[in-house]
């Protein structure tokens, strides 16, 4: 007995030195989201159109990177009306609390809109002053730096500048909140504003779960921008509803 006893002491051994008790496997968190909006008719009308957006979040113990990507299409039989397409990146360092400090990249190509491209690199400082089981408000402010290009198709005006660039204040407002088990309601706001113009986007979204990790999603992305080419509005709209699948 003696020498069993002696045996099964030794083989253990190892193993609780190799795997402490008191051991915890790191905190990471991944998370995608893919989600997808199709339109098509036929008939007395020709159209189509076609939005999806991807998001990866790979949220570790000190810092949080974030991942956007979007696309907007809508044509008829005979003219593309719609054409869009957004990058987003942000990579956020952990520091004591809910602080954090980020660096933030942002690229836009709007074929149809006031400018047909929009590049915007910061950096700055965020904190959440509310975070809770089923609220969580964030509040963002840094500095950057903005490069456009204006729509000039519908200008007669041969000496505007198709480009320019200028260093930018950004401030934004992120709020997430949980209405029942199986609805939630997201409003973003960022105001970017330079010498030369100011361009303010609100992002709202109320998702529903329909089933396991699958989700119906209404959302409506407003732009407004103060200074534009000539023949251009001043806010663009983008309204979805889409089907959003969530991997974790």
């Amino acid at each position: 007995m003696r020498h069993y006893s002696f045996l099964l002491l030794f083989a253990t051994g190892p193993a609780f030195a190799l795997v402490p008790p008191d051991y915890k496997e790191p905190t990471t968190d991944f998370t995608a989201e893919l989600e997808l909006g199709l339109q098509y008719n036929s008939g007395n009308t020709e159209s189509s159109s076609f939005n999806s957006r991807g998001r990866l979040i790979y949220d570790m113990e000190n810092a949080r990177h974030d991942t956007t990507l979007r696309g907007y299409f809508a044509s008829d039989n005979e003219t593309t009306s719609a054409e869009q397409y957004q990058v987003q990146y942000q990579l956020d360092y952990k520091l004591e609390g809910t602080r954090y400090v980020f660096g933030r990249a942002d690229m836009l190509w709007d074929r149809f809109g006031s400018y047909v491209q929009q590049h915007i690199a910061s950096v700055g400082y965020g904190y959440n002053p509310v975070d809770r089981k089923h609220t969580k408000w964030t509040l963002e402010g840094g500095v950057g730096y903005r490069y456009n290009e204006a729509n000039l198709s519908n200008t007669e005006d041969p000496d505007q500048n198709a480009t320019d660039d200028e260093a930018i204040v950004r401030i934004a407002s992120k709020l997430e909140h949980r209405l029942q088990e199986y609805t939630s309601f997201n409003a973003d706001a960022t105001i970017e504003t330079g010498s030369l113009n100011t361009v303010a986007n609100l992002n709202l979204s109320y998702r529903n779960q329909l089933w396991a990790d699958l989700a119906l999603k209404i959302g409506m992305d407003i732009k407004y921008t103060d200074v534009i080419p000539e023949g251009t509005e001043h806010t663009d709209v983008i309204s979805t509803v889409n089907l959003l699948y969530t991997f974790r």
